[in-house]
C-alpha cells in the first residue's frame, strides 16, 4: 500500500487533484483509493446528535449509517498519523493507495499544492516530491527557477505523478 500525502493552504487545489488521481487510480489500473482528510475549521460530528452524545458519554467509537448505504465512524480521541494509518491498513475494506489530504509533518512522500510560486518556499519540506494545484490552471507544467521537484498538473502528466510515486 502506497501513501501520498497533499498540503497547501485553503483553496490550493489539493482535493481537485486528489478527485482526478481517485478517478485515474481507479480508470486506468482499477486501484481502489483510500482518503483522510484533516479538517482544521469546523466539528466532524454535530453537537446534540446521537454519534456525539455516544462519543461524548465514553464510547471508543461510534458508527453511524444511513438509508444511502453511508457510513460514518466518529472516534473522540487523538489518534496518531502512524496508529491512524495502521489501522486503516488493518480494516475490512481492500485498497491501494492511501491518500491523507492536509497533514503536514508527515514521514510521507507529498505533493505541495499551491496557487502562486510564492506560498511555496514556507511549505516546502524534504518530503516534498512535487508541486501542483492552482499555479497549473493556466499551464499544465511550470518551470521554477530554483526548484528542483516537478511542478505539473497531475491530471494532465498522470504517467509522470506514476513515476514520481512508483505506483503500479
Amino acid at each position: 500500500m502506497k501513501v501520498i500525502c497533499f498540503i497547501g493552504y485553503s483553496g490550493s487545489g489539493k482535493t481537485h487533484q486528489i478527485l482526478n488521481i481517485i478517478r485515474l487510480l481507479d480508470e486506468k489500473f482499477n486501484y481502489k483509493a483510500c482518503v483522510i482528510k484533516n479538517i482544521h475549521e469546523h466539528p466532524i460530528d454535530n453537537i446534540g446528535k446521537d454519534s456525539y452524545r455516544y462519543s461524548e458519554n465514553g464510547a471508543a467509537f461510534s458508527i453511524t449509517r444511513n438509508k444511502f448505504n453511508e457510513t460514518a465512524i466518529y472516534i473522540r480521541n487523538n489518534l496518531f498519523i502512524p496508529e491512524l494509518v495502521n489501522w486503516i491498513k488493518k480494516g475490512p475494506f481492500p485498497f491501494h493507495v492511501l491518500i491523507m489530504e492536509g497533514f503536514r509533518n508527515t514521514a510521507f512522500p507529498t505533493v505541495l499544492c499551491v496557487k502562486e510560486v510564492s506560498e511555496i518556499e514556507e511549505q516546502l519540506t524534504d518530503k516534498v516530491l512535487m508541486i501542483s494545484g492552482r499555479i497549473c490552471e493556466r499551464a499544465s507544467r511550470r518551470i521554477i527557477p530554483g526548484l528542483t521537484c516537478p511542478c505539473f498538473d497531475i491530471e494532465k502528466n498522470f504517467s509522470e505523478f506514476i513515476k514520481i510515486f512508483n505506483l503500479p
